[in-house]
């Protein structure tokens, strides 16, 4: 078994984990706002997939900070990991080039193997490794201090207004995009007429719940050809999607709407549909994946997030 696909798998049996244990609410932050995950140092952000793991590992040991960083950079700055205390994995892709006359000498960016190679881009080619590394939070350290200190006498945002800056911010960028809200009881994007078509906000059992559903179907939207021409989404346009398609582009969709309502500060407490025959469905249909479309599911949900947010 290659060094990606060891890695790959690692990443889907903590997915697996952590649905059979907390089932939907795994993909939610730990703490409502932008309390994202960072590197201590450097106040960089964790991306991807590494951005459920490491809040997962917030919530489960109730750190105070989501800020992380390695045994090496913290022991540079005169920190020290405590004792018996266990690093968190996280995840990178390693991409290097060469050309396809001499494979075998690769380089760190296309630029580089276009210059020395002297050969042009369509003869390069690009491999992926998906590699991994051990962070630990600064409440499992001594000696570091946070990069964002928390007021916790700060008044919480409102929900509606958390929620709606997040829509409108998302309707600039995504300007041709239609949402509508109707008194039924559907609520769905249609990708060949790129609308979200909504219930009435009074027809749901609350606003959280109304504006969680709307963000399952904004990073629907976010799949559309004209965005991030995600798979399961634009092929739904030529009648072309399969089974897996739909199973995985849900799997995106409401991990992305957890992560937004987390970031807007809603509660999303499970209700029937989230009950834990649902949950198994889950668990089911991500064990017997391919480990990397667990990778790529997990990648392309924080790609749609960030793509809603702007960044």
């Amino acid at each position: 078994m290659s060094n990606t696909n060891a890695v790959a798998k690692k990443v889907k049996a903590t997915l697996l984990e952590g649905l059979k244990k907390d089932g939907l609410q795994w993909f939610k932050p730990w703490k409502a706002g932008m309390n994202f995950p960072i590197n201590n140092k450097s106040g960089r952000a964790y991306k991807g997939f590494n951005n459920f793991i490491l809040n997962a590992q917030m919530k489960e040991h109730e750190y105070k900070f989501n800020e992380w960083d390695t045994f090496k950079s913290i022991s540079s700055r005169g920190g020290k990991v405590l004792k018996g205390q266990r690093g968190t994995d996280v995840y990178f892709w390693l991409i290097s080039y060469c050309s396809k006359a001499n494979f075998g000498t690769w380089y760190k960016t296309k630029a580089e193997c276009m210059r020395k190679e002297k050969c042009n881009e369509e003869d390069i080619f690009t491999n992926f490794n998906l590699r991994y590394y051990r962070v630990w939070n600064i409440a499992q350290c001594e000696g570091l201090t946070p990069r964002r200190v928390t007021d916790e006498n700060t008044k919480e945002v409102k929900p509606i207004d958390s929620c709606e800056k997040i829509v409108a911010d998302y309707k600039k960028i995504a300007k041709a995009l239609k949402i509508v809200n109707l008194e039924q009881d559907q609520a769905y994007y249609s990708p060949s007429k790129d609308k979200i078509v909504m219930p009435l906000m009074k027809q749901f059992i609350s606003e959280d719940k109304y504006y969680h559903t709307l963000f399952h179907e904004m990073v629907h939207s976010t799949g559309h050809d004209t965005r991030l021409n995600r798979e399961g989404v634009a092929t739904a346009l030529t009648l072309n999607k399969t089974k897996h398609d739909y199973a995985f582009e849900e799997l995106i969709a409401e991990s992305g709407a957890m992560m937004l309502s987390g970031i807007a500060g809603i509660e999303t407490k499970d209700e029937s549909k989230q009950s834990q025959a649902y949950v198994n469905g889950w668990v089911k249909a991500v064990n017997e994946a391919d480990e990397k479309a667990v990778v790529s599911a997990l990648t392309q949900s924080a790609k749609a997030t960030d793509y809603i947010l702007g960044n």
